[in-house]
Parts: structure tokens; C-alpha cells; sequence
């Protein structure tokens, strides 16, 4: 399953430790996405935040993934579970009961 992720740096931690862990947090997303964990990763301009698209086959995963992020107790978080249009447009005919949507 996909998980949107958008987090933001809390404004209050020092200059110094934010310094010191963006790079682990950097090698850590690169681990990600050589497991082929996390899909996309895209720094939001004019903020301190980034939002990622994670594949995680259950909670447990997701929880782990987000839970070992260096910058974890420094970065407030907004999580979103993911289909695809094609998923959501099946549960609309299904919820309608028609083989069609106008």
C-alpha cells in the first residue's frame, strides 16, 4: 500500500541539531528508495519539509519506517493512505451499483 507523508521541521529545534541530522535523514530516505521502500521524495520550496510517497504492506511497516527516520521527534507529520484512481473509481460503481459513472 501507498502512503502520502508530508512532514515539516518543527520551527523550534536548533540550527545545530537540525545540521547535524539532515544528513543522516538524507542517507536514510536514500536507503529507502534503494529497498524500493520509498517511491518519491520532493522538498517542499520555501519550507523546512518534504513530502514522500512510502510503500508499506502493512502499518507495522509504515510505523517503522517513519519511527526510524532520524528527524522523527524533530518533524511534524501528516499521513494519507493511497490508491489508484482506477481502485477508487471500482469502489464508486460498487458503492452506486452501477457498471458505469456519469
Amino acid at each position: 500500500m501507498k502512503f502520502l507523508v508530508i512532514q515539516r521541521v518543527r520551527r523550534d529545534i536548533p540550527l545545530e541539531r537540525w545540521a547535524k541530522l539532515l544528513p543522516l535523514q538524507f542517507k536514510y530516505f536514500e536507503r529507502l528508495e534503494n529497498e524500493k521502500t520509498l517511491e518519491l521524495y520532493y522538498h517542499l520550496i520555501g519550507q523546512q519539509g518534504s513530502m514522500l510517497i512510502v510503500n508499506a504492506e502493512s502499518d507495522e511497516k509504515l510505523s517503522r519506517v517513519i519511527g526510524q527516520d532520524p528527524m522523527f521527534f524533530e518533524c511534524e507529520r501528516e499521513i494519507y493512505p493511497l490508491t489508484t484512481r482506477q481502485t477508487h473509481e471500482n469502489q464508486l460503481r460498487e458503492l452506486l451499483g452501477t457498471g458505469k459513472i456519469a
